[in-house]
């Protein structure tokens, strides 16, 4: 339709100068002393017009000549562009694909054709990752470095990603030495907190962990059956490593918050490290509140074995007595709660309750620990044969356990 319509111009125009031209019977008179030229005034005009096209037309043919070399290299940029953006979209999908080898080719190609200084340093991460994931460190290292030369624009995410490959590969002192280089760019980064907080649970560094997990709690950024998870172990990790005395571990014990010192799992391990160190008070508070709020079976046994670190006839083992009879009501078919009040009531030399309880905690369980316990008791109180058919009986579960 243009086509046609710019015919349809030029026949018009080529008609109207047509006509003009018939009706146009002037001349040009050129006087050049002693020269006289005269010519048609139609003539003139096509000269004219014939003229102005053959110069422009020479102007433009020059100027084409000159821009040349820039459309030469345009077209060449153009191309390796479209090339680049291809090597781009593969290197994307082999990566997503799992085929890492030939992403980390095609992202070094992209990185090769690219010449934008930003798509060439993210070129070089994405094949940083793709070397590393198939264990080729040196390539990783070389595209690491390649990543820092292109575009400082792109440091933190460089730094964000040497972090996290160092750590996967355990070079944690050199991980933590990319994220300090990462927090002095954005300091409050999610990602390279979460990051840390790995490193640093690598490092076996809990009181780090717990400082972090702080930080990543109060932006909610983990969420809290994680947190407490990671709490707990570091928790623990603290009271198996860390050197402490009965006096620093009850600071320590009391600057933990109360949900804390309510895990049965950490409970348990501060009561058996309080015992070691003959903080037998702190030891059963321990216990007791930690059974008072959520019971569990491996807290009552340690409750069950305080008798060892009291005398017969004291006090507090009556204390322990009437502590383990209060959760009775609570929980009257519990094993394990029935067998420690048969061991608290052995240490305190009362048969009758001692021998009645163990009787009803095998009832409810048999167990090689209840048979033992009782067979003890009544070899004491001189019921031999009986103690024998108990000790008997604390062999076979012994052999049934060891087969099953």
């Amino acid at each position: 339709m243009k086509l046609l319509l710019w015919l349809i111009a030029i026949f018009t125009a080529a008609v109207a100068v047509t006509m003009l031209a018939g009706v146009n019977d002037g001349y040009a008179l050129f006087v050049v002393p002693p020269y006289r030229l005269d010519i048609s005034l139609n003539a003139l005009i096509i000269m004219i017009i014939t003229a102005f096209i053959i110069v422009y037309g020479l102007f433009r043919l020059t100027f084409s000549a000159l821009e040349l070399p820039k459309q030469v290299k345009a077209y060449h940029r153009k191309r390796n562009q479209e090339a680049a953006r291809t090597a781009m979209l593969d290197a994307l999908e082999a990566f997503f694909e799992g085929r890492y080898n030939r992403a980390e080719r095609e992202a070094s190609k992209m990185f090769d054709l690219e010449e934008d200084p930003r798509g060439k340093a993210l070129a070089a991460l994405l094949a940083a990752r793709s070397a590393h994931i198939v264990r080729d460190f040196d390539k990783r290292d070389h595209h690491l470095s390649q990543a820092g030369i292109a575009d400082q624009h792109v440091r933190l995410a460089r730094y964000i990603t040497q972090a996290e490959l160092l750590a996967d590969q355990r070079e944690t002192t050199a991980a933590l030495d990319a994220l300090e280089e990462a927090k002095s760019i954005a300091p409050k980064l999610t990602n390279a907190l979460r990051l840390e907080l790995k490193i640093r649970q690598q490092r076996g560094e809990p009181e780090a962990v717990l400082r972090i997990l702080e930080q990543l709690q109060k932006s909610d950024a983990i969420d809290t059956a994680t947190a407490q998870t990671i709490r707990l172990a570091s928790h623990l990790h603290i009271l198996k490593h860390e050197p402490m005395n009965a006096r620093s571990l009850r600071e320590w014990w009391s600057r933990l918050d109360k949900h804390d010192r309510l895990q049965p799992r950490l409970a348990a391990a501060a009561a058996r490290k309080l015992l070691q160190l003959g903080d037998i008070e702190l030891a059963t508070d321990v216990l007791i509140n930690a059974l008072e709020q959520d019971w569990d079976t491996e807290l009552i046994e340690l409750f069950g074995n305080l008798h060892h670190n009291h005398p017969q006839g004291n006090d507090n083992l009556l204390k322990l007595i009437q502590q383990a009879e209060s959760w009775l009501p609570q929980h009257p078919k519990d094993a394990a709660l029935l067998l420690t009040l048969g061991r608290l009531c052995h240490a305190q030399q009362l048969w009758g309750k001692a021998q009645s309880y163990l009787e009803a905690s095998l009832a409810v369980s048999p167990s090689v620990v209840a048979h033992i316990e009782l067979a003890q008791l009544l070899e004491h109180i001189g019921k031999h044969e009986q103690a024998a058919q108990h000790f008997k009986k604390s062999l076979s579960h012994a052999l049934v356990d060891i087969v099953d």
